[in-house]
């Protein structure tokens, strides 16, 4: 191939990630937040790849100017939005139970309900994690969530119960979310959303599998509330 750069290819080089430009003032920070509030009102009706900068700035009411300003491209807002459904996701994730879990098939049955709830009551992080559009941009931030989700997990469970050592722990947890992400995409392109049988088959699939490495009882911690 030509256009080569000290022997390596445009197709050789490794791509960056373009991403939003994070403001530091209050008015900022305001017209930012409501930029990706018309891109999550967006994203309610329409696919991923049918929505584009100048269709933001005018749900927004800002001028393209401006969107600019905060987002080189769709592909940065997309992440920025991503990252939001992200962390409230996480927090939902860490969140004590209102009472102590038992088993810890309780507990992980609390939480991928509340997690398909916060799905079905989003439409926006329905087709930006679920969709089968999305983006490798999108797609790749998705897998690193899964490493947050780990250690907010392995908090959780510790809290819990007096938990044994695994070997490869982090990787098994990783390869659960995947497991549950999977069931749920099947079901939104199926149903558009996730349904109640399917939130019951993720769980029985993420606890078959975590049950190939973990005691079907653990034994909880008497100072766990």
């Amino acid at each position: 191939m030509k256009n080569d750069v000290e022997g390596f290819s445009i197709a050789d080089r490794p791509l960056k990630r373009v991403v939003a430009r994070q403001p530091q003032r209050k008015p900022g920070q305001v017209r930012f937040r409501k930029l990706l509030d018309a891109l999550d009102q967006l994203l309610a009706d329409k696919n991923v790849q049918d929505i584009g900068l100048y269709q933001i700035a005018a749900q927004a009411k800002v001028p393209n100017a401006s969107i600019y300003h905060f987002f080189p491209s769709t592909e940065a807002a997309l992440l920025a939005l991503a990252e939001v459904h992200h962390n409230a996701l996480l927090e939902l994730s860490k969140e004590y139970l209102p009472v102590s879990p038992l088993r810890w098939q309780d507990l992980f049955r609390q939480k991928v309900t509340s997690a398909a709830q916060y799905h079905n009551s989003h439409p926006a992080a329905l087709r930006l994690f679920l969709g089968a559009n999305i983006s490798v941009e999108v797609k790749s931030a998705d897998i690193s969530q899964y490493h947050r989700l780990v250690d907010g997990r392995s908090q959780l469970l510790n809290h819990y119960f007096h938990m044994p050592m695994v070997p490869d722990w982090e990787r098994r947890l990783a390869t659960y979310f995947a497991l549950i992400d999977g069931v749920f995409s099947l079901s939104y392109s199926e149903n558009g959303f996730i349904r109640d049988d399917y939130i019951a088959e993720a769980h029985q699939a993420g606890v078959a599998y975590l049950r190939c490495y973990l005691p079907e009882i653990l034994i909880p911690r008497e100072h766990a509330s």
